[in-house]
C-alpha cells in the first residue's frame, strides 16, 4: 500500500511540473497578442479557459477517455494557429473513430506536441508540425514530426526537460509496456513517437 502510494505520489508530481510549464507559455503567447490583435487575444482566452477545465478538474482522474484528450489537443492547436499567423503548416490527422471507452492517462500526449511548436517553428522559416493519433482497442499511438532550424537545435536543454518528465511518468504507469521513440537523426525534422496501451489493468496506479 506504501508502495502504490509513493508511485501515486510521483506521478502527481510529474503531472503537476507540466501544467504550470505550459500555462506560462500559453499566457505568454496571450499577452503577445494584446497589443497586436485584439480579437486574437480575446478568442485565446476562450481556448484557454476550455484547456484551464480539462487541466484542473478532468486531469485529476487516473484516466480520461481519448476523446477529451484529443479535444484538448485540438483546442491547443488552435490557440496556437492564433499566434502563429506565419507561414506554418499543421496537421492533426486523428485515425480510425474514436471511442469514449478507451480510456488513457492525461496530459501525456500533449507533451511532444508542445514541444514540437516551442522548438519547430521559426518566425522566418517555413516550418510544420504534424501530428498523428491512432487508437484501437489495445493502444493509442502518437506520432509528432516537426521542423528543425539551426538556430533551435541547441536549446535542447529546455525541450528535454518536459520530455525527460513524460518518460518519468511513463515509466511508473506503464513500466515496459509503452514504447517512445525519438528521432533527431535528421538536421531538417523532429520526430517522436508514443505507443501506450489503454488496457487499464496495466497501469500500475491501478493495480490492487
Amino acid at each position: 500500500v506504501l508502495e502504490k502510494q509513493n508511485i501515486e505520489t510521483q506521478m502527481e508530481y510529474l503531472k503537476y511540473q507540466i501544467n504550470p510549464h505550459f500555462f506560462m507559455n500559453t499566457l505568454n503567447n496571450i499577452h503577445a497578442l494584446i497589443d497586436i490583435d485584439t480579437e486574437a487575444a480575446q478568442r485565446s482566452v476562450i481556448e484557454l479557459s476550455k484547456m484551464m477545465r480539462y487541466v484542473l478538474y478532468d486531469s485529476d482522474n487516473a484516466t480520461i477517455d481519448i476523446v477529451s484528450e484529443v479535444r484538448f489537443i485540438e483546442n491547443y492547436i488552435a490557440l496556437m494557429k492564433i499566434r502563429y499567423t506565419e507561414d506554418i503548416d499543421v496537421r492533426l490527422d486523428v485515425q480510425n473513430p474514436l471511442s469514449s471507452s478507451v480510456k488513457i492517462p492525461p496530459l501525456l500526449m500533449i507533451v511532444p506536441v508542445e514541444n514540437a511548436f516551442k522548438h519547430g517553428v521559426s518566425y522566418n522559416k517555413h516550418s510544420y508540425v504534424h501530428i498523428s493519433i491512432v487508437c484501437s482497442a489495445e493502444f493509442v499511438e502518437c506520432r509528432v514530426v516537426n521542423s528543425r532550424h539551426n538556430e533551435q537545435q541547441g536549446d535542447k536543454r529546455a525541450s528535454g526537460l518536459g520530455l525527460e518528465n513524460m518518460k518519468k511518468r511513463l515509466d511508473l504507469l506503464f513500466a515496459d509496456s509503452y514504447q517512445l521513440t525519438i528521432d533527431d537523426s535528421s538536421e531538417q525534422k523532429y520526430e517522436i513517437t508514443l505507443k501506450i496501451p489503454v488496457n487499464n489493468d496495466q497501469m500500475h496506479s491501478n493495480r490492487r
